[in-house]
């Protein structure tokens, strides 16, 4: 089959490898053997490649999501044909994953048969799964967002943050005020049109014009992915009893000092992963429909081939993206 190998580590985009020879898995019960179609990238798949994911065996083929058609269900509830997204099971690390023309994973990592509507086509759908379920989770699980919540997202152009801002306003959650962070004033369109009520432009510190921008108040809610080094300002951003979630480090610094009486006087500090988002309950059919009738923008940046997705690592390892970088399979 033909798949994208990473064949040690650490090593350049350039040095993915590309072949159509690779071994194809095989059916086996309790998974669902999937027929990508598309797959979205991710900057965990770019930190295993740099050697920062540790206990990995390789060669590998990376990549923690895909969409596809269902091969094979594996005694699952599944039939073949069916259209599903997968995410997270130990894709791209436990075993071969979603940069690939076919993956082998766990039936708890793998959606109902999802219903695409006429304008939703494989490459946005990709850019859904792994983002989207990660936003959500954060949004509905970490943060129990409200809709009289204020929500400031820290690192508002990556996927992820651009999809925190779409699904904060959008009816899942009907959040009045979202406040947006980029580094690049190229971008703020890019932050607006997600759905960011302001957007500012970080020059290392963004606390004081949060809490301008909320009345000297500062934000219900945060979602911190920076990372670490930029903590204790997303601190500062919240008012008394606010909750941050951080769920990434766009910085790649995954350790800083950090001064836990930042979160002084009452204010509260969580994390999210989406291995632990449940995908039979997870709203993603709803989101799928919602993106079809335009409520919800996916954020598409970029679409490369398959053959190609040393090119696409490398143009997300640029910070060239607003948005989702997708390859498609065929």
């Amino acid at each position: 089959m033909r798949a994208v190998v990473c064949p040690s580590v650490p090593i350049s985009p350039a040095q993915l490898v590309y072949t159509t020879t690779h071994p194809a898995p095989q059916p086996k019960s309790g998974h669902v053997l999937i027929r990508i179609k598309a797959f979205g990238l991710n900057r965990s798949e770019l930190y295993t490649r740099q050697g920062q994911s540790p206990g990995l065996v390789f060669p590998r083929v990376l990549g923690i999501e895909c969409v596809g058609v269902v091969k094979n269900a594996g005694g699952g509830k599944w039939k073949e044909g069916d259209v599903v997204a997968a995410i997270m099971g130990g894709m791209g690390r436990q075993f071969d994953g979603g940069y690939a023309e076919y993956t082998l994973v766990p039936h708890s990592s793998v959606s109902p048969a999802i219903t695409l509507p006429k304008n939703v086509g494989w490459e946005k759908f990709a850019a859904i799964p792994e983002t989207f379920m990660t936003a959500w989770g954060t949004l509905h699980t970490a943060l129990k967002l409200k809709s009289t919540d204020s929500l400031f997202i820290h690192g508002g152009t990556s996927s992820v943050g651009l999809a925190c801002a779409v699904l904060a306003k959008s009816s899942l959650f009907n959040v009045s005020t979202v406040i947006s962070t980029t580094r690049s004033n190229k971008k703020v369109p890019a932050v607006q049109a997600a759905g960011a009520d302001h957007v500012i432009v970080d020059t290392g510190s963004v606390s004081a014009e949060v809490k301008k921008l909320t009345g000297g108040v500062g934000a219900n809610k945060a979602v911190e992915l920076v990372g670490p080094p930029a903590l204790e300002d997303s601190c500062g951003a919240l008012a008394p009893d606010g909750v941050i979630a951080i769920i990434g480090s766009l910085s790649n610094v995954w350790r800083s000092e950090f001064d836990p009486f930042c979160l002084s006087p009452s204010k509260h500090l969580t994390m999210f992963g989406s291995g632990t988002v449940d995908m039979s309950t997870a709203p993603l059919q709803q989101i799928v429909d919602a993106v079809g009738t335009g409520e919800i923008q996916v954020n598409l940046d970029k679409v490369f081939d398959i053959s190609k997705a040393g090119d696409a690592q490398a143009y997300m390892e640029a910070n060239s993206a607003a948005g989702k970088v997708v390859c498609v399979v065929d």
